[in-house]
């Protein structure tokens, strides 16, 4: 194939297979410098190997874009590239942003005011009835929720905001035609006609284990704060809230039982320095909105 714009080639690249991450945004720099300014990868080095180099010219050059896209419009899944317009700022602006996001629902849902929330996929009957206490004056506020689907808090995180009659955004470590975790299926659907699912992955791709932490990269940039409800000592809810630091994002961390191991992550967290999430007031307080119940 011809690659006629810099849109298609973002497109082609996304759906590469044989790339990782920093080599496909390797791959982006090393033919569109001017892009060097959406990541810091330009301080650093990932050269491609000429092999690799050699086979991505092959992949550009039989990559089917019209027949992809036709397939993508059939199973209403929509794209947007890291140099449109319409791409999130936020997200844009963050490190390593993806260079496609893969997406279906309610598009709009990104213009209004995000906030990430995260925790254990083994959660405790405690970070159920801590949702149950924040999740209904997020809603009442027009805050939109952006979580994982993975099991345990992201699951409640959506189905909690639902069930107030709140807008979620789902960020999966999947294709979005990829139902998981399997038992996930009907809301991941759901969240899907009703509110948006967000993958950097195309539409079919089966869940990696590596996907999950640049998923957390993108939930982090996207949202202007995160809370993290429960987590382990080492949890991926904590690479959330790091990523989250480092893009001067406000993290939130729930306090719980110095004896409960689901609470010494966000224990650890506190003493670094997030700020202490008791009460939905207290992000109320912290972005100086006024407080609804």
């Amino acid at each position: 194939m011809q690659i006629i714009n810099t849109e298609e080639f973002l497109f082609v690249v996304a759906h590469c297979p044989f790339l990782s991450h920093r080599e496909k945004w390797q791959c982006v720099i090393d033919t569109l410098p001017e892009l060097t300014c959406f990541t810091h990868l330009k301080e650093t080095n990932y050269l491609l190997t000429h092999a690799k180099k050699q086979k991505f010219d092959r992949y550009l050059n039989e990559f089917d874009v019209i027949g992809v896209k036709e397939k993508y419009r059939k199973a209403n899944l929509c794209t947007v590239s890291l140099t449109s317009l319409d791409y999130p700022g936020a997200l844009k602006n963050s490190y390593e942003p993806p260079v496609v996001l893969f997406y279906k629902g309610d598009f709009s849902l990104l213009d209004q005011l995000l906030i990430g929330m995260v925790g254990a996929r083994d959660c405790t009957a405690y970070g159920n009835m801590v949702l149950d206490h924040l999740i209904p004056s997020i809603v009442s506020s027009n805050m939109v929720t952006v979580s994982g689907l993975a099991r345990g808090i992201d699951t409640l995180v959506h189905t909690k905001t639902i069930k107030n009659g709140g807008k979620t955004i789902a960020v999966i470590g999947n294709g979005i035609g990829y139902n998981y975790p399997k038992e996930n299926k009907a809301l991941q659907e759901d969240i899907g006609t009703h509110h948006l699912l967000i993958s950097e992955y195309p539409l079919n791709t089966a869940p990696r284990k590596h996907y999950f932490p640049l998923r957390n990269r993108i939930i982090a940039g996207l949202s202007r704060g995160t809370v993290v409800v429960e987590a382990k000592e080492r949890s991926g809810s904590l690479i959330t809230a790091r990523l989250a630091l480092e893009e001067g994002r406000d993290v939130f961390a729930v306090p719980g039982s110095i004896f409960s191991e689901h609470s010494k992550g966000c224990l650890d967290l506190i003493k670094l320095g997030a700020i202490s999430c008791q009460s939905p007031e207290d992000i109320f307080d912290e972005w100086n909105l006024a407080f609804v119940k």
